[in-house]
């Protein structure tokens, strides 16, 4: 459904810069053919009245999140989903790229005395959690982020054939994630374990995007299951949280909620810890290892981690902690946690706390609300290492604000108090200092509009999923059926922009863009570093290809080189896009410089005159010298020695350098044929060392070692060296 979105006051145009964030949202209106097979994810779009001509003069941009603090309006580019909302994020690394994954907030309307969802003739009201959908975003830079869509537990079934959502997943709130190789096959599967709202489950994937699976077609916890009586004391069965250790270890955590009590607010007792047991077809918990958790002030939203060998167990404190506690000294509703060498006994009462009991951080990340968005709220979150950084996830309601800023004046929430938000959630991103080995262990996080710096640069040369952008103006996104997610809900002033963007020194030849379009009145304008006032390097002019066909629509390039920010704004409507492609111009031949005293080609020799008429000569262009793969040769490695060391691990040690080789791949696989073998990469030639890691104990591993040289860059391998065998006993 389209939102009306009416704009108010100065706003970005080719001849005026400025922005504003004022809007007012009314009725829901229908656009036609907008929920064929789309799922709702367009918290605005420009209402019919508001719409620009296509081809006006004087385009003026949508205004893209921002936040007006103290008179000053502030870009908001820590956020990760400014296109939807979503919550209670988690997220694990795969193959170098971040896979988030959080609760989708969907809409829910009605009138101010009833719940109806109906879109038609209703008003958008505050949150009522009510969602079947998991979102995911993904990034390799942790700036640019692509929207890769929805885990729909209407769709997810067990092998009978049964939706989750029907079984038991009626909800899905605070996912967390956990790739695992759950059958030796050398092969990671994915898990998602979240709660349905009162218990906790689990869905598997075969890729960090699916297709997924209800391998149990169950739930994994249930509260009225838990045995020995340790399901009691918890108020909450939900919100999990998931480690694999590197001692190749699974846990979970989970429980919350605290009671009426001065004591049970200081010492709820509701959650829990315990060890998982993952095989080919199941989770399941070891309930002999469950163990009652004393986390402080515990009020929701556990998270678990390993930085190094130290255990670090986070959570949001309630909303009773006093203003002058010692511990907690930002007071309510603040991420604590704490350090600990026991994955299982992790918490202690910091107030009575003894030699060898886990230490107490205290306050990591104050409320994210009052520090940046002048609204408390419960909060989720979860830290991550990734490059050699620590970073945190967690949720504001920032988009809410921008969106439905006037629809709250004048109201008040349940306390009286002026209503700030409807409690739509929407992803942000810090940077953190972890320090968890010394005796007071810290982590500190300063919440902030920006977000993290770019980890690296963008690559333009591959397929790049439309939705990938740092920020955006009015666009929407939409899954198709067969899982691809699109940009959608286009309007005329939309934008979207790719941060950071390593064009080289070749540059880029031409621009491809997969466009679906019901119309040809319409175009997508490319600029380097501003909208509408940067170098514009391309125009794509649409063509009609049916609503639902994908065609591609070109345009040369010259003299785009070097790194740049992207800017894609669109004209007209009606036409979705599904991705761009960069194409690398060649190199350019390299200059041959002629020994001193060495005519040009074609040159008479010395003392020779040329005959009368015969034309100037013309100098014959060197020729470009492309290396194939039978002239470029690099030696093969050979194995020294490969020993398991501690952690279920394996060192593997090579005899000697390879002389022009720049560096070296390892494989190893649970099979002597070497099939389903997974990869460890050496980066430098004189690194003669490598260690594998995540690998199962009192089995037999193969490896062999191949050295691999760069030219013009791509890669030429050696053979594969000679194999040996390894058993892993510790």
């Amino acid at each position: 459904m389209r939102k009306n979105l009416r704009k108010v006051g100065a706003v970005l145009t080719a001849s005026a810069v400025a922005l504003t964030t004022v809007f007012t949202v009314g009725p829901a209106k229908t656009a036609k053919g907008a929920d064929d097979f789309v799922v709702e994810k367009d918290p605005y779009v420009i209402s019919e009245e508001d719409a620009q001509p296509y081809d006006t003069a004087d385009l003026t941009l949508t205004p893209g999140l921002t936040y007006v603090k103290d008179g000053k309006e502030i870009e908001v580019t820590g956020a990760i989903d400014t296109q939807s909302f979503c919550a209670d994020p988690t997220c694990m690394e795969v193959d170098g790229k971040i896979y988030v994954y959080g609760t989708t907030d969907q809409r829910s309307y009605g009138t101010d005395k009833s719940y109806t969802n109906d879109k038609e003739n209703g008003e958008v009201l505050a949150n009522k959690y009510q969602t079947k959908k998991l979102s995911i975003f993904s990034s390799s830079d942790l700036v640019n982020w692509t929207d890769e869509g929805f885990i729909d537990m209407e769709k997810v079934c067990s092998d009978d054939g049964k939706p989750a959502s029907s079984a038991w997943a009626w909800n899905s709130w605070a996912p967390s994630a956990l790739k695992y190789d759950c059958d030796g096959d050398g092969k990671d599967e994915y898990y998602i374990f979240f709660t349905n709202g009162g218990d906790v489950g689990y869905v598997k994937g075969e890729t960090p995007t699916g297709p997924w699976k209800d391998e149990l077609g169950k739930l994994l916890i249930k509260k009225s299951e838990i045995p020995n009586g340790m399901g009691n004391g918890i108020i909450w069965n939900f919100d999990p949280a998931v480690l694999l250790d590197n001692k190749g270890d699974a846990y979970i955590y989970w429980g919350g909620g605290n009671g009426s009590t001065a004591e049970l607010q200081k010492h709820p007792k509701t959650s829990r810890s315990c060890k998982l047991k993952i095989s080919a077809d199941k989770v399941e918990l070891d309930w002999d290892t469950i163990t009652e958790l004393d986390s402080y002030y515990h009020f929701e939203d556990n998270e678990i981690n390993q930085f190094g060998d130290k255990y670090v167990y986070t959570y949001c404190a309630n909303w009773n902690v006093p203003s002058n506690n010692q511990y907690i000294k930002d007071g309510s509703v603040s991420i604590v946690g704490y350090v600990s060498d026991d994955p299982l006994n992790v918490t202690c009462d910091p107030e009575n706390w003894q030699e060898g009991d886990p230490k107490f951080i205290g306050k990591i990340l104050k409320n994210p609300g009052s520090e940046l968005f002048d609204e408390y709220y419960n909060n989720h979150h979860h830290m991550f290492e990734f490059k050699d950084k620590y970073y945190m996830l967690y949720h504001t309601t920032a988009l809410d604000q921008f969106l439905y800023k006037d629809d709250y004046a004048g109201k008040t929430d349940s306390n009286g108090k002026p209503l700030k938000s409807l409690s739509y959630r929407n992803l942000h991103i810090d940077e953190i200092k972890v320090d968890v080995e010394s005796d007071e262990p810290t982590i500190d996080v300063k919440p902030s509009y920006a977000g993290p710096d770019q980890v690296g640069t963008f690559n333009p040369y591959q397929t790049i999923n439309a939705t990938t952008q740092s920020h955006q103006g009015g666009i929407s996104t939409a899954q198709l059926e067969d899982g691809k997610v699109v940009v959608d809900k286009i309007d005329t002033g939309d934008w979207t922009r790719i941060d950071g963007v390593d064009f080289g020194s070749n540059g880029a030849a031409k621009l491809e863009a997969s466009v679906a379009s019901a119309t040809t009145q319409g175009s997508i304008e490319v600029y380097l570093d501003e909208a509408l006032t940067g170098t514009k390097i391309a125009t794509l002019q649409l063509k009609d290809t049916g609503a639902d066909n994908y065609e591609t629509l070109s345009a040369d390039l010259d003299n785009v080189t070097g790194l740049h920010d992207v800017y894609f704004v669109f004209r007209g409507t009606d036409y979705r896009v599904a991705s761009w492609t960069f194409t690398e111009k060649e190199a350019a031949a390299p200059d041959v410089t002629p020994a001193p005293g060495t005519p040009a080609p074609g040159t008479p020799a010395p003392g020779v005159t040329p005959a009368p008429g015969t034309p100037a000569p013309t100098a014959t262009p060197a020729p470009t010298v492309t290396p194939s793969e039978d002239k470029v040769s690099v030696a093969k490695p050979a194995i020294k020695s490969v020993k398991n060391v501690k952690g279920k691990k394996a060192k593997v040690t090579l005899k000697k350098k390879i002389t022009g080789a720049n560096g070296y791949e390892i494989r190893y696989s649970l099979k002597k044929t070497m099939k389903s073998a997974k990869k460890v990469t050496i980066k430098k030639a004189n690194t003669l060392t490598a260690t594998i890691s995540k690998l199962k104990k009192a089995k037999t591993y193969y490896v062999q070692a191949r050295a691999y040289k760069t030219v013009n860059g791509k890669k030429y391998y050696s053979s594969w060296s000679g194999k040996k065998k390894v058993k892993i006993k510790k």
